[in-house]
């Protein structure tokens, strides 16, 4: 019974938006791009800052949120570097396992995924580890993408263009200094950080429905099982190893659980790195993930 309740009440509300926008998408051919932008340089960033802001986390606590990131990132990396060893991949076909190990759909399904399942707190939480996942996808997850050719100064240049930095920034100083953001601009970037959520699942269902083609379960299967079977047991142990409990660590663990991020294949586009291969592993985790974070969220919340 837990399980139909997680999917009914947690799980499916999320696809039914992302489904109208697959819908939209369809019958108006909406463009997700002028969406995209507004999330990426209003929503996401005025989501961060008052999601951060309000948090109420000591740096111990923030600096085991990173530990736990750091870890996991490295562990797949170094599981796609050992797959791609033993499969004989080429160079760029071992960027594309890698990007799309590294890069987490924390925002688009994280993010009102925790919200459903754990409240504002658990959104508050998700919000962390959306930040830290969104600097790796703008900075590594750039290096990668371009299989080596990268300038590592180029991909430093990209994460300082981005306004999420400056958002996190911002509101970790003001909360840790206990500055008091005047109330006009906090209702302002509130309510701004509200339309973030309902318009990122909308470009999900739009860039899901964009996905198609022929899949290549060879390649695929070994990434997935690291994704969503992997991922979450080793942050179950990672989590409880660092000393994280209650909500934070459930949030934690649901976070370090997600299907490949839809942004994989943006990134894989702009720098021509298997982005057929890329799309493939963002709809097969995606798909599959409804069965894995269903259960997952059922053993957290009972």
């Amino acid at each position: 019974m837990l399980l139909l309740y997680v999917l009914w009440n947690v799980v499916l509300p999320i696809f039914l938006v992302a489904g109208m926008g697959a819908l939209l998408h369809r019958t108006v051919r909406l463009d997700p791009q002028p969406l995209s932008r507004a999330v990426f340089y209003v929503f996401s960033p005025a989501l961060a800052f008052t999601g951060l802001y309000t948090l109420h986390m000591d740096q111990k606590g923030l600096f085991k949120a990173i530990a736990l990131a750091g870890m996991i990132a490295l562990f797949m990396l170094a599981a796609g570097l050992l797959i791609a060893r033993l499969g004989h991949y080429s160079r760029v076909h071992t960027s594309a396992t890698l990007l799309t190990l590294l890069n987490s759909n924390t925002g688009n399904y994280g993010l009102p995924l925790n919200q459903f399942a754990f409240g504002p707190t658990g959104l508050q939480f998700a919000i962390l580890f959306f930040v830290m996942n969104a600097l790796l996808a703008n900075s590594v997850g750039v290096y990668i993408a371009s299989t080596g050719r990268a300038d590592p100064l180029q991909a430093l240049k990209n994460v300082l263009k981005t306004p999420l930095v400056y958002a996190t920034l911002l509101a970790l100083l003001a909360n840790w200094q206990g500055w008091n953001v005047p109330a006009p601009v906090y209702k302002a970037l509130h309510l701004s950080g509200q339309a973030a959520v309902p318009v990122l699942l909308v470009i999900l269902g739009i860039q899901l429905s964009r996905l198609g083609g022929k899949i290549h379960w060879r390649d695929v299967l070994p990434v997935t099982g690291l994704k969503l079977i992997v991922g979450p047991i080793l942050a179950w142990f990672l989590s409880g190893y660092l000393g994280m409990s209650g909500t934070f660590r459930a949030v934690a663990i649901v976070q370090s659980s997600m299907p490949t991020a839809v942004m994989s294949t943006v990134l894989s586009t702009e720098f021509d790195c298997e982005p057929e291969y890329v799309a493939e592993v963002v709809f097969v985790t995606t798909a599959v993930s409804v069965v894995t974070l269903t259960v997952l969220l059922s053993l957290l919340i009972g």
